[in-house]
């Protein structure tokens, strides 16, 4: 049996569907291992598995529990600016002190996340095979396609084609920094240099966690990336307190309105209120979650309306008719894989490409976060609800992705590799 070590970011978008691989991974009797910057999360320890730090005195758990903090307040550019500032400093830390925790684990194999830039040349290094693992919107650039943090829509067209050739050159520019860190480690071992992020990523296999109609057309992809589908499992999380503390007497028969941004940007409290104003007139219940298991919402609170700091997430949207969020890949998916439809507002990364592709394949209504309005969220709102052609687009998501198989078969590719 093998033993797996993941290297992903040491946050909730990214941990969760990496951990319905590893449970599947761990079901055949392999050992998996999480190599992370940071406290080890609750929400892996909690399932069993055992967690290396990495870092050291490169970069404190504090350090990095401030980084992460910081991203809740910002949005767009500048939410985007600071993601790539802590890629580069985790690029830094996991190649200076990656490899030594790595081999001292006795790891014989690798599953590195698309976003960890670095954990290809440790694996490489340590002569294991890799894979990697696409648990946000896949990064691959193409003119084709617009790029993954704009809610640009897929247009064939030659302006369309240059205007993404630019957006894409602007994002290779950030990923400068963290390119000459790699090619100057790769140097001074001897292995093969990159000329471009991309061939940072293994060339192997490459898991993608869309479905494959949960994209804008491709001409690009290299021959190892396969759409597997959703890589979470309801069954693979640890007990939820969320569900045991939720409210679930005060929910009524009325559709159910669940409302999330995830659990990095929980401090937009605007876009909060907007979201119960507009909704407080409607004959609906709202369950509006804020992200923070700590957090208490002090401001009025329509009759129509329950606020908790944190949800069961799966559960809720199980029982929804409609979902607001803020179009985090996850959420997107468990929303999709229950065949209900969304009302997207994308804040920063890789939201705007996923709330771009739910309006693509008509599965809901994008609204821009500089755009949120509680008149604006009660139209969408109403406008989703009339139409079922939103959830019948979302239902022909949902049955892709139960024969894609997802973990399963991530997992089958990941043996084979």
């Amino acid at each position: 049996m093998a033993h797996y070590g993941v290297i992903c970011p040491n946050a909730s978008g990214h941990l969760n569907p990496v951990s319905g691989l590893a449970t599947e991974l761990r079901a055949r009797g392999h050992r998996v291992t999480f190599c992370l910057l940071g406290d080890p999360p609750q929400s892996i320890t909690a399932l069993g598995f055992e967690v290396l730090p990495i870092g050291g005195d490169l970069i404190s758990p504090a350090e990095y529990r401030a980084a992460m903090a910081k991203l809740g307040v910002l949005t767009g550019r500048a939410a985007l600016k600071h993601t790539f500032d802590l890629a580069i400093r985790g690029t830094e830390v996991m190649l200076a002190a990656g490899p030594a925790v790595i081999e001292r684990a006795g790891i014989t194999h690798m599953i590195v996340d698309q976003g960890s830039f670095a954990g290809g040349t440790v694996a490489d290094q340590l002569k294991l095979p890799f894979a990697t693992v696409c648990n946000a919107l896949l990064l691959h650039g193409e003119p084709s396609v617009p790029p993954f943090f704009t809610t640009w829509p897929y247009r064939d067209a030659w302006w369309a084609r240059l205007r993404n050739r630019l957006a894409w050159a602007g994002l290779n520019r950030l990923y400068q920094p963290i390119l000459r860190m790699i090619q100057t480690r790769r140097r001074e071992l001897g292995l093969n240099v990159p000329e471009h992020i991309a061939e940072t990523w293994s060339s192997r296999l490459q898991l993608c966690q869309q479905p494959a109609s949960f994209d804008f057309h491709r001409r690009e992809l290299p021959a190892a990336l396969r759409y597997v589908g959703p890589l979470h499992q309801a069954d693979a999380h640890a007990a939820n307190p969320a569900a045991a503390n939720f409210p679930w007497s005060r929910l009524s028969d009325k559709p159910l309105v669940y409302a999330s941004l995830g659990t990095l940007q929980n401090q937009l409290q605007y876009v909060f209120r907007a979201i119960l104003a507009g909704l407080a007139d409607l004959d609906i219940q709202l369950v509006l979650a804020l992200g923070k298991k700590d957090a208490v919402w002090n401001e009025p609170t329509p009759a129509n309306a329950i606020v908790v700091g944190y949800a069961p997430q799966l559960e809720l949207i199980e029982r929804a008719s409609l979902v607001i969020t803020h179009a985090g890949l996850n959420t997107a998916l468990e929303t999709l894989t229950r065949g209900k439809p969304m009302v997207c507002i994308p804040v920063t990364n890789d939201q705007p490409g996923v709330a771009a592709r739910v309006v693509h394949v008509g599965a809901g209504e994008l609204l821009p976060l500089k755009k949120v309005t509680a008149a604006r969220l009660r139209e969408l709102t109403q406008r989703v609800f009339a139409q079922p052609r939103y959830r019948e687009a979302a239902e022909r998501i949902q049955a892709e992705i139960v024969a894609a198989g997802g973990a399963r078969t991530a997992a089958n590719l990941v043996e084979r590799m």
